[in-house]
Parts: C-alpha cells; sequence; structure tokens
C-alpha cells in the first residue's frame, strides 16, 4: 500500500495548534515506535491510517473537527474520489475499530513503558496525543495488564473422572495458552468468579465441562473484558468411546485443548496479533 496522500488532508493549516505535551519532533518518534513494534509488523492498513490521523493532527490544529470519512478513503486506502461511497464501503470504520483495539493491546504489552499515548477515541477519526499516566511505583503498577486472562473450565457434574479430566484439560490449556500468546493471566481457583473479582484483561476467556452417559461436552467462551459482550461461544463433544478411566487421558485431554486452541486461533480478534512470533 502507498503511503496516505498527506496531501489530501482539507482540514485548514494550524495558525496556533492547541498545546501538545511535546513537540512534533517527540510525536513523531513515539509514533515510529507504535507502526515499528511486533503488533504492527503486519498491519499495513492500521499503519497508514495511524500515520494519517497523526501528521493530520501535526498539521492542522488539534482542536478542529475529525476528518471525514470520505477524505480518510480517499487518502489513506486509495478509493476514487468520485465513485467512494462510505455508506456502502465501510473500510475505514471497519479499519478504524482494528486499529482501536490493536493501539490498546500494543500499550499493554510492548509500549507499556511509552512516555506518550497516541488513541483514537471512539466515534472520532482524530488521534488524541497525550502523556502516559504515571502511577506510583510498586507491585501492582510494575506489571501491565494481560492481554487475555484464562479462567479454568468449571465441571458442572458431580462426576470424580469428569472433575479429574477437567482439571487436566485446564491444565493443557493454560500451558498452550501460554505457549502461543503474547501476555496471559491465569485465574486460580475451580469455581466461576463476579467479573468485580476477575484481574482487568482485554480478553476474558472461561467455559464449562459437563457430560452425560453419551457424551463430554466443553463450552468456551472469550469475551471482550470481564463481564462484556460475548465475542465467540463454541461447544466441543467427545464421544465415551474412548474411557475417562482409560491408561491415555492425558493423550484426550491434549487433543482436546489442541482442539479448543484451534478453533480459538481462529476466532480471535483479527485485529490483534495475539500469537507469538
Amino acid at each position: 500500500m502507498k503511503p496516505p496522500a498527506l496531501s489530501l488532508i482539507t482540514g485548514a493549516p494550524a495558525v496556533g495548534n492547541a498545546p501538545r505535551p511535546c513537540s512534533d519532533d517527540v510525536v513523531r518518534e513515539a509514533l515510529q515506535r507504535v507502526v515499528t513494534s511486533k503488533r504492527f509488523a503486519k498491519a499495513r492498513r492500521c499503519t497508514a491510517l495511524l500515520s494519517y490521523l497523526v501528521e493530520r493532527v501535526l498539521l492542522c490544529d488539534e482542536t478542529a473537527a475529525s476528518p471525514p470519512e470520505h477524505e480518510i478513503g480517499v487518502a489513506v486506502f486509495g478509493r476514487d474520489p468520485a465513485a467512494y461511497l462510505p455508506a456502502d464501503d465501510p473500510i475505514v470504520r471497519v479499519q478504524a475499530g482494528r486499529l482501536r483495539l490493536r493501539l490498546t493491546a500494543y500499550y499493554a504489552d510492548e509500549g507499556a513503558a511509552d512516555p506518550l499515548r497516541i488513541t483514537v477515541p471512539q466515534g472520532r477519526y482524530h488521534a488524541r496525543i497525550a502523556l502516559a499516566d504515571r502511577q506510583p511505583a510498586g507491585p501492582a503498577s510494575r506489571v501491565a495488564a494481560p492481554l487475555l486472562l484464562f479462567s479454568p473450565l468449571i465441571c458442572l457434574c458431580g462426576d470424580a473422572q469428569a472433575a479429574h479430566f477437567t482439571a487436566g484439560l485446564n491444565d493443557e490449556l493454560g500451558f498452550r495458552l501460554y505457549r502461543e500468546l503474547h501476555s496471559i493471566s491465569l485465574a486460580s481457583g475451580d469455581r466461576a468468579l463476579p467479573p468485580s473479582d476477575l484481574p482487568r484483561a482485554l480478553y476474558l476467556l472461561e467455559g464449562a465441562v459437563r457430560q452425560d452417559t453419551l457424551l463430554l461436552r466443553v463450552s468456551l467462551v472469550l469475551r471482550q473484558g470481564a463481564g462484556g459482550p460475548v465475542l465467540w461461544y463454541a461447544q466441543f463433544d467427545r464421544a465415551h468411546e474412548s474411557d475417562l478411566d482409560s491408561d491415555n487421558v492425558i493423550g484426550d485431554q491434549e487433543q482436546m485443548a489442541a482442539r479448543c486452541m484451534a478453533a480459538l486461533q481462529e476466532h480471535l480478534p483479527h485485529c490483534l496479533s495475539l500469537r507469538a512470533p
């Protein structure tokens, strides 16, 4: 993708820019750290959009209105100005949503120590540049919030073998999540916790295991934060052809964990590169 056409910016040049927390050069250095990070390495459209919005703020009055969607579609994504209709082509809205989530993930992980924060508030196509909030040094402030919190699956039946299988499955899932993802946290315990008691995270993975005489069923739910909206919900069945009390319980747990992970990775929000490089 070609660099965004900054010459197409329609905002009036700044006569007296609104005060920014630092110089333009420092802002551009902060932008460069973001766009060259692992989180943005393969996100060409998000990188182009962010660069355009930041440069627009530097060139125009920071208090000016957000650029029109049509302007962004033409300047950043190469749409034909005569034929492009934002109502029919949602590329700007889609990429802006992905950019917001990708920025959140970047500052929760690679950019946690960055002194400057670049955000794109909801409902606007406008880069906001601000100094990072600095908390007093302490154990809680030295660790960035994890991207994903795994709350161990709950066994919904009283069968001892099913409970043993669930415990082993939790261990397998926790290991695979740790191996595959950049940033996770494991919630301890074997019972569901209210959202207010769960650690803060961008995503929450939770679920349950139940069985009858024919099937063992694993349910997984991916939420946007504790108590947030459901992003993905899936069920995985396992017939009783292989006995839970067999000598290959670990192998069965590994197979179920592999199925769950394969499905989860396909449905993680595409705007986040959660898999380790």
